[in-house]
């Protein structure tokens, strides 16, 4: 196999209200690897994949976030974003509730904001790669992630993160890199990984489909700072308490009440801890542009 493709190979169909794109290669011509040994901070990149358990096409987005991870690793990060009424609600199908199949919810109150506020519109699998692009160019198919986050690796790193977490806490210490003026925001989402459920692909309905880096709650969403200059070497500290069975709580009742894309099932529940994950990210708040994210287990 030519060392500079690599392709992801899927059946596409056309299905109603569901994109169809042509099967996706990533060209890694002009894949630059980061040099990690000038600075104890590199620069990382998120994408947000918009998806859901009912859209025939969207494992194929999350073969490619498998595809461009092991280009680079652990410089990016990606978030599984369930939304949308067609795509992502459970289903009221007579067939699907006889069998038990697409009951589950993956759906979450900040996914379903986001999903509005970004524009989204259920055109699944759309994503967005670090933001890049709002308010006119930042929803991408999947066969354009893998140039956007080579674009964006290839730019300097001004705020560096590390995240220490246990069972009730989440720290996040946020070093400046890089003398800075401006507005930014701090967000920490819980993600897990290894959720076994249904998921159509294409024409066929699989039952033991596993789901990654899906979006579970969202710990904070506020100002990085009261201030709006930053010096290089600054830090900025953020101590976070949560209750996991609490938000868990949370996206039940928020699958019972869903005023944006439906009510749901209520089957919400589940999680495991020990498959879960906190992202952290820093984004410009004028221009949404993530400027960094990391990524830590939930007991770390």
């Amino acid at each position: 196999m030519n060392k500079n493709f690599i392709l992801i190979f899927g059946l596409l169909l056309y299905f109603t209200s569901c994109d169809v794109v042509e099967t996706p290669y990533m060209n890694n011509e002009n894949v630059n690897p980061i040099d990690t040994n000038s600075n104890s901070y590199v620069k990382k990149v998120l994408i947000e994949d918009f998806t859901g358990q009912k859209c025939p096409n969207c494992p194929s987005a999350a073969n490619e976030i498998k595809a461009i991870q092991n280009i680079y690793g652990d410089q990016v990060v990606a978030i599984a974003i369930h939304a949308s009424a067609a795509f992502a609600r459970p289903s009221t199908d007579s067939t699907d509730l006889a069998t038990n199949r697409y009951q589950y919810d993956f759906r979450t109150s900040w996914g379903d904001n986001w999903h509005e506020f970004y524009d989204i519109n259920g055109e699944l699998p759309k994503g967005m790669v670090n933001r890049t692009g709002y308010s006119n160019n930042h929803k991408l198919f999947y066969e354009e992630w893998a140039n956007a986050v080579t674009n964006e690796l290839n730019k300097e790193a001004d705020f560096g993160i590390i995240i220490n977490s246990n069972s009730s806490t989440v720290n996040i210490k946020t070093e400046i890199l890089n003398n800075l003026s401006g507005s930014f925001g701090l967000v920490v989402c819980l993600t897990e990984n290894g959720i076994i459920n249904w998921q159509k692909y294409i024409s066929e309905n699989i039952e033991d489909y596993e789901h990654n880096h899906v979006l579970r709650s969202v710990l904070v969403d506020e100002e990085l700072s009261n201030n709006s200059n930053y010096e290089s070497g600054q830090e900025i500290e953020k101590s976070i308490n949560y209750d996991l069975t609490s938000l868990e709580q949370l996206n039940i009742d928020h699958s019972y009440t869903n005023s944006i894309s439906g009510p749901g099932t209520g089957n919400a529940g589940d999680w495991n801890a020990e498959n879960m994950y906190i992202v952290a990210y820093i984004y410009d708040n004028v221009t949404k542009e993530i400027m960094q994210v990391e990524e830590a287990p939930l007991n770390n």
